[in-house]
């Protein structure tokens, strides 16, 4: 079958479509945990917010127009010679129906990574403090925004002289005739430009991340989460590949098998895009989670509430240098300044039900001054009677 260097299965469609729904799936469970950190950790969305998900409706409408170009034949190898030969108007039926989904195929394929990378670099927007770099990411908006444009109408209008042949079934017999875009070339120029700009947009904030002040673990971390991008141009280059098998084979049944493995890596490149564009959007929820495990692991406190006493045990104590403890020493809560009045408690309540009530600063705040204000007079708090003029003293003498 000449198909050596890749698996070669008979009919590609089964490997296809499992690979396609599977991954949509989770990228689609990315983007959805997304935008429950979007709106209640962080509270609200952005406009990359919407065209990530813009993204994703494109993703899936790609599953559908993948569905049916496996239906009408793409990723089927030659017709094996044992089986009859089909009919002409079978063979028209797929003809027409594999033009009109390859030209939806096109144009969606198309669109689908301008608003992925619309969205990141949105983003970068977002986060962009430096002027120099809000300059280049708005020029790399501009870029990829008009590309892609010119692009679809391209690919839209591939039979300038003819655009209704697109979507005929001669558009595989009669595409020099009519003067149709060389497929080989059109695909090859915008696979490169697709890798160039996602290379680009993929180093554009590195530098920058590079020279910001935080702790070196964290901006490894951070890192990290950027350079997942990586394996979107890995998955580019293997669509590339694919190209070149497709276009470099002459039988037009070796063609439509090599175009599944198109097929294959462009649902690969997509999905791995939305996941690797929503990562960075996913740090509140992994914020949220490992600091409420890191609160945890800090406090390991235990409180002992029968005989009336908290105690608070630790192995180690807080200060560098110190040596861990043989045992565990009880540390008493010091007393407190204030004892409000005792309620009495009835006979029926056992002993061992204690009901723990915290008041907040503000209300001990306002008990004390009920308590304050509360006290009878003492002689030392009345003020100091004036002693007698000597006038008076006289007249009462």
């Amino acid at each position: 079958m000449g198909a050596g260097k890749l698996f070669t299965p008979w009919i590609l469609g089964p490997t296809i479509e499992i690979t396609m729904f599977t991954l949509t799936s989770f990228s689609t469970l990315v983007v959805a945990t997304r935008f429950y950190c979007r709106i209640w950790v962080v509270g609200k969305l952005k406009h990359y917010d919407y065209l990530i998900a813009a993204a994703v409706l494109c993703t899936w409408g790609l599953c559908v127009i993948n569905h049916y170009q496996c239906y009408y034949g793409t990723g089927t190898g030659a017709w094996p010679a044992n089986w009859p030969m089909p009919s002409l108007e079978f063979i028209n039926e797929v003809r027409q129906g594999s033009a009109k989904v390859w030209y939806a195929y096109q144009i969606v394929y198309l669109l689908d990574p301008a608003l992925i990378k619309l969205s990141i670099l949105v983003f970068y927007l977002s986060i962009a403090t430096h002027r120099t770099f809000r300059i280049v990411t708005y020029i790399t908006i501009g870029f990829v925004a008009c590309m892609s444009t010119v692009m679809i109408l391209v690919n839209a209008f591939e039979c300038p002289h003819k655009p209704s042949l697109a979507l005929a079934p001669d558009i595989f017999t009669e595409r020099d005739k009519w003067g149709c875009f060389n497929l080989e070339k059109l695909y090859f120029s915008q696979a490169g430009l697709n890798i160039s700009t996602d290379i680009f947009i993929l180093v554009l904030p590195l530098p920058i991340l590079v020279k910001l002040r935080m702790p070196t673990l964290k901006r490894i971390s951070l890192l990290l989460v950027f350079s997942i991008g990586l394996l979107v141009p890995i998955a580019a280059a293997l669509r590339i590949w694919a190209l070149y098998m497709w276009a470099t084979v002459p039988e037009l049944d070796m063609q439509r098998y090599y175009g599944g493995y198109i097929l294959f890596w462009d649902q690969v490149e997509m999905n791995t895009a939305i996941i690797c564009a929503s990562a960075p959007s996913l740090q509140p929820l992994f914020r949220a989670v490992f600091g409420e495990l890191s609160r945890f692991q800090r406090s390991r406190t235990y409180y002992f509430y029968g005989e009336g006493q908290s105690t608070m045990t630790q192995r180690t104590i807080g200060r560098r240098g110190s040596r861990p403890l043989e045992q565990d020493l009880p540390l008493e809560s010091p007393a407190s300044t204030y004892r409000p009045q005792k309620h009495e408690i009835s006979d029926d309540i056992h002993n061992d039900v204690i009901v723990v009530r915290e008041m907040d600063e503000e209300e001990e705040i306002r008990n004390r001054v009920r308590a304050f204000t509360a006290r009878p007079p003492s002689s030392h708090s009345q003020p100091p009677k004036s002693p007698a003029r000597p006038r008076d003293i006289l007249a009462s003498g």
